[in-house]
């Protein structure tokens, strides 16, 4: 802040010539305590109040000269000096005053004390509000404490690195919200010294420089300042693990028996062990690094890996007149090629050879007891086998844990394919029922089975029934979880049986007049809108709100794209234990077109598009042209946003999907025709079961009568 900012310009101008109550009139009016007395534009000196009181004084007279009271040795001072330069100048003059002057000498205002010290003060906020706003911008945590260890001041970044409120530190104990900082503040403001060392915190790592905070040449109090280190040792730890990785690699390859050469992607030697150079006669690494491959070894077919991806495993070729078997393959990081390795067997080929059978042997009980650790390792873990990294699906099975641990009935709901077995699987495990856990698809069972399947018959019960009986659903899930898929396809008849088991836990067999009482946890799942079918009348309002207790909803997959690289990962795997083949991974032109497709099969889809890829793909990496979608579905998914249109080729599909309907129709009405209308024998005649054939004379409406026609 400059000396024109702080003086007034308002002064008042006198000469010499002026009288006593000239001078008390402008000091009245103007309540000043100074005038200047200016002639010709130049200083002449000023005259105070308390000089003026002197005159008075001694003359008495108001009318008289004040010029024997003008005071010449006036202190002056540029109007460009800056305010500091201007109070040192008053200190050391000893006056109240200073009259503010320009270049040329004139003057342009008058700086009294108050005004400067005012200034000081403006000056002084503005640095401090300047140095506050500095600090809340460092990326490092500053905290700072008076003498008493209390909390005068924490920047932003501290508040939000341990998400804490201004309010509620300041002018409370440092140590009780940071005790691992209160040894080192106190040491800093005892010795007066300035000091960094290492802390820890919960999931952090930090310097921290413990400062003393001195004023006016005193030490009053002390700031710690944190900076967050745990990046940047992680880098270090990366890059140490990857230094001793490289060694590990240099001496694995120089104890290695075989003879192992390594490519960038231009194929230009890059590392070769010495077996290799004794192989081919080299004396020295120098010979053969940074040389071209083809130049070293024309014999090895090095663009298939290097050009084209594709890796050679055990290829017997001749390489200078000598028998060798060469394995070879691209590396591959992060989805992409940065070289690749040769490796070349040439020393005791025959025993080789035995080797390799036993490991191939050994591969296969590998996979195996893979297979086995993942089963294991999911045992613990009820829910493990609903893989996501989503917030909603982590929820949902903190939700079902919770939900498992009560007696209530719970509806699954969810599109087709978004695991809602897997929930239900994961509830049973979860609750600690020690009955079993049965499936049943309310759609898959012809209605007119459906009774018999859930509640069981006695022997006699009808024709065709079982010898001795037969138990239901419900009596094999005693003491465990029955599991009601497709609920939404059950017909109203057996909703009005199951609502009764629902409220009484109780039922008869079929053909038995016997009440039977159950102990079992009912589970229903649908992908269908219940609420809707209730009010549509297909579905029955009491039966609704009885399973309708606790609602657990699946997204489907399109909501939680960031889950298809952890899907892919896992369903890879589950497919190597299978079958042992390895792929590595998915390239990033595959990933992408999986995660821009929309899923209307959900997560079972992806596991089917996956399951193909894994069997097709020539390399080990999937490939974007392994990736098939159904075109039936893609094509849905398309006309979802426009008005579809039937092409030469979908009337084709239809007339070709009718022709195997009516195709099936007639094996079905000559399978009964040759039975006689027996539906055991006919069954047993198309090597179906009977509850299949049921289905099926359903789906084409063939009813019993002499011809066996179906309806139309």
């Amino acid at each position: 802040m400059q000396v024109h900012q702080l003086s007034s310009s308002n002064f008042i101008k006198i000469t010499r010539k002026s009288t006593v109550r000239d001078v008390m009139k402008h000091f009245l009016n103007q309540q000043q305590d100074l005038a200047c007395v200016i002639e010709n534009e130049q200083l002449l000196g000023i005259v105070t109040k308390y000089s003026l009181y002197r005159l008075l004084l001694e003359n008495g007279s108001l009318d008289v000269s004040i010029e024997p009271i003008i005071i010449k040795n006036v202190v002056t001072i540029y109007e460009e000096e800056n305010a500091y330069y201007a109070k040192d100048l008053l200190i050391k003059k000893g006056v109240g005053h200073a009259v503010v002057i320009n270049k040329m000498g004139k003057v342009t205002g008058v700086m009294a004390k108050s005004e400067l010290i005012k200034g000081l003060i403006t000056s002084a906020h503005n640095v401090a509000n300047r140095l506050k706003s500095l600090v809340n911008h460092l990326q490092e945590a500053v905290i700072s404490v008076d003498l008493e260890m209390r909390i005068t001041s924490v920047n932003t970044t501290a508040l939000a690195l341990f998400q804490l409120q201004e309010q509620e530190l300041l002018n409370r104990s440092i140590s009780q919200y940071f005790s691992n900082l209160s040894a080192g503040l106190q040491d800093s403001i005892t010795t007066e010294q300035t000091f960094i060392k290492r802390l820890y915190f919960p999931n952090m790592t930090t310097i921290a420089s413990f400062i003393p905070i001195r004023e006016w040449s005193s030490v009053t109090g002390a700031m710690v300042v944190l900076k967050d280190v745990t990046d940047f040792e992680k880098v270090a730890k990366e890059l140490e693990s990857t230094k001793r990785i490289e060694k590990v690699l240099e001496s694995a390859l120089e104890l290695a028996y075989d003879g192992v050469l390594i490519t960038d992607t231009e194929g230009i030697i890059t590392r070769v062990n010495h077996s290799f150079l004794s192989l081919f006669g080299y004396q020295s690494l120098q010979e053969v690094i940074n040389q071209p491959i083809k130049h070293i070894v024309p014999e090895i077919p090095s663009d298939k890996s290097i050009l084209h991806n594709e890796k050679i495993e055990g290829e017997l070729i001749e390489i200078r007149n000598k028998k060798a078997i060469l394995t070879q393959m691209p590396i591959i990081q992060d989805g992409e090629k940065i070289g690749a390795i040769f490796k070349i067997i040439f020393k005791q080929l025959d025993v080789w050879k035995d080797l390799l059978h036993h490991m191939e042997r050994l591969e296969g009980e590998i996979s195996y007891y893979r297979g086995e650790l993942i089963k294991v390792s999911f045992e613990n873990d009820p829910f493990g086998l609903i893989i996501s990294k989503n917030k909603n699906i982590n929820q949902l099975k903190k939700e079902a844990y919770i939900a498992s641990q009560t007696f209530s009935n719970i509806l699954i709901t969810g599109e087709s394919g978004t695991g809602k077995e897997l929930i239900a699987d994961g509830i049973h495990q979860s609750s600690g029922r020690p009955g079993a856990f049965i499936k049943v698809n309310c759609g898959a069972i012809p209605e007119e089975l459906l009774e018999s399947e859930f509640f069981g018959y006695v022997d006699g019960a009808f024709t065709g029934a079982r010898k001795g009986g037969k138990p239901g659903k419900f009596e094999l899930a005693e003491g465990g979880t029955i599991f009601l898929d497709e609920i939404g396809d059950m017909p109203l008849s057996l909703q009005v049986k199951l609502l009764r088991v629902l409220q009484e836990k109780e039922f008869e067999r079929i053909g038995d007049t016997k009440t039977t009482k159950i102990d079992v946890r009912i589970l229903t799942a649908t992908n269908k809108d219940l609420l809707n079918m209730v009010h549509k009348g297909l579905f029955r309002e009491d039966l609704y709100y009885r399973i309708h207790v606790i609602q657990l909803h699946l997204p489907p997959l399109r909501e939680r794209i960031n889950d298809i690289p952890l899907l892919c990962e896992f369903f890879l795997q589950k497919f190597t234990t299978k079958k042992f083949k390895h792929i590595e991974g998915l390239t990033r032109d595959a990933l992408e077109k999986l995660t821009q497709y929309e899923w209307p099969g959900n997560v079972r889809e992806l596991e089917n598009v996956l399951e193909r890829a894994f069997h097709f793909s020539t390399s080990n990496w999937i490939e974007k042209d392994n990736l098939y979608f159904d075109s039936y579905r893609v094509q849905s998914v398309e006309e979802t946003h426009k008005v579809p249109t039937q092409t030469f080729t979908q009337s084709n599909g239809i007339n070709r999907k009718e022709l195997l309907n009516e195709t099936e129709r007639s094996v079905l009405i000559q399978a009964l025709t040759e039975a006689n209308g027996n539906r055991t024998k006919a069954a047993e005649i198309l090597k179906i079961s009977r509850s299949t054939l049921y289905h099926k004379l359903k789906k084409y409406r063939i009813k019993e009568n002499s011809q066996f026609k179906s309806e139309d």
